[in-house]
């Protein structure tokens, strides 16, 4: 059966168009044996293959078969030449850029497009972005493949800025836009890079014009930057969305919330928060109020206009939460101001609250700084009327409290009545002891080294030598 040119022509575009890349070059074969020159559709459509299937080799081939045929090149060959080397070292790249400069052949979108793919492939950022500034200097749009590439690339290298301004340029000057995937890429790097300014633009892109609801990891990355940088309507939409995407609300959500809240100058809002959190079931860690601690712990004067707006709080029935309370306790005694400690303790009531245990154990550390040892067994009494158990800290803290006294019986006892509750006591409640005898040449230091070895502590030199020199001098027993 004899085929005509039509007859090869057919079968080789079918193949091209199924991608039958070994069907197309097998139709071309039979198409010379034939004593048939294939035309210029026919080796377009080869070549095409090749740099589909990244047949490199054979794009080279097929081009150097075209030439010797005496069909010249055109922009669409050297497209799908380029193309095929995305996979291969550079200088493959630059070869065939030569060959196209040989022939007097520009760049057009295509070849653009093309070269692109190839520094995208080898993350060669720079000279890719240097590609994209080259096609605006002459007027040519990038195609969509190739603005999407190399925005995406600039944003995955950290380029976040960058690869905004590259995604704006595309979309003012294109009818297409950006896949969402290219607006998520860049919100991404800008919250991972700490750029407030790209997340501020990024987030609403994505968010309210895309309608996509990020993962919980690109959430937390923003969630973090618009802490960092006092951006609580950012901080707040973010948590919104985290529920949207099912992601069950953590304590750390809120802490991020507050700590924008704080760095924007917002302290009642940071407050109201506290309340929200444990309206909504989350319990409020020591950390969470840590930047509100921070905030109000500069001066009195901080402090009184924090305490003004707990009254606004309470008072306008916003929400009142027991940490904010709490936080103005450890503030005060952070100040040295334990008398102001003392009398908010004692207002908890007018707020309809009550101490917890951490709000004694703090007050207990502000009678350790006073050596206020009858307030501290005042406090004491009340937690007992309270009938709130002490924990580890609160032992802890009454055994330093009674060894700032001259008489510090008392921290025997408290030593033996936490043992008697459970606990071990820790190294530095030991060590505490240790000293306190050795500077006063207590011989029961002696004791306490010996109960240490017990309970597994290794001692240090400088106290075994102190107790010794106690029992060389003679002292208190």
């Amino acid at each position: 059966m004899t085929h005509t040119p039509t007859d090869f022509t057919m079968q080789v575009m079918a193949a091209a168009n199924a991608g039958r890349f070994s069907d197309g070059l097998q139709a071309a074969a039979r198409m010379k044996a034939a004593r048939i020159i294939p035309d210029a559709p026919i080796y377009d459509a080869l070549i095409n293959l090749a740099a589909r299937h990244r047949s490199w080799l054979f794009a080279w081939a097929i081009l150097d078969d075209m030439l010797k045929a005496g069909i010249p090149p055109i922009p669409a060959t050297f497209a799908h030449l380029i193309n095929a080397q995305r996979d291969r070292p550079f200088t493959n790249l630059w070869t065939a850029l030569q060959q196209m400069d040989n022939f007097g052949i520009n760049p057009n979108g295509p070849i653009y497009t093309a070269i692109i793919n190839c520094l995208v492939g080898e993350g060669n950022v720079e000279m890719a972005i240097q590609c994209v500034f080259s096609m605006k200097k002459q007027g040519i749009v990038p195609e969509l493949a190739a603005a999407q590439a190399v925005v995406t690339l600039a944003a995955d290298c950290g380029y976040s800025r960058l690869a905004i301004e590259l995604a704006t340029y595309f979309e003012d000057t294109s009818v297409r836009q950006l896949d969402n995937s290219a607006w998520m890429a860049c919100l991404y790097s800008s919250a991972r890079n700490l750029y407030i300014e790209g997340v501020m633009t990024c987030w609403p892109r994505v968010v309210n014009e895309l309608n996509l609801v990020p993962n919980e990891g690109v959430c937390l990355a923003v969630l973090d930057t618009a802490a960092r940088h006092g951006s609580p309507d950012i901080a707040t939409d973010v948590i919104r969305v985290l529920k949207l995407a099912g992601v069950e609300w953590q304590e750390f959500h809120f802490a991020a919330l507050i700590e924008a809240f704080c760095r924007n100058d917002q302290l009642k809002e940071a407050l109201i928060t506290l309340a929200i959190m444990r309206t909504s079931g989350i319990l409020p860690a020591e950390t969470t109020t840590s930047f509100i601690f921070d905030c109000i712990n500069d001066d009195v004067n901080s402090l009184d206009s924090a305490w003004s707006l707990i009254d606004e709080i309470y008072v306008s029935k916003s929400g009142l939460d027991i940490e904010a309370l709490k936080v103005a306790v450890h503030a005060s005694i952070f100040l040295g101001d334990l008398q102001r400690a003392v009398g908010i303790y004692k207002a908890f009531s007018n707020y309809e609250l009550a101490p917890d245990l951490a709000t004694f154990n703090m007050l207990l550390q502000g009678c350790i700084g006073a050596q206020h040892r009858e307030l501290g067994d005042l406090l004491l009494a009340d937690m007992k009327e309270a009938k709130i158990k002490p924990n580890e800290e609160t032992y802890r803290k009454m055994i330093h409290l009674c060894l700032t006294q001259e008489v510090y019986e008392d921290a025997f006892y408290y030593l033996e009545e936490m043992k008697a509750a459970g606990y071990i006591p820790p190294r530095t409640v030991y060590e505490t002891l240790v000293d306190k005898c050795a500077s006063v040449g207590d011989v029961r230091g002696d004791l306490v080294l010996q109960e240490m070895r017990e309970c597994g502590y290794r001692l240090d030199n400088t106290r075994t030598q102190m107790s010794r020199g106690n029992r060389h001098t003679g002292g208190k027993r």
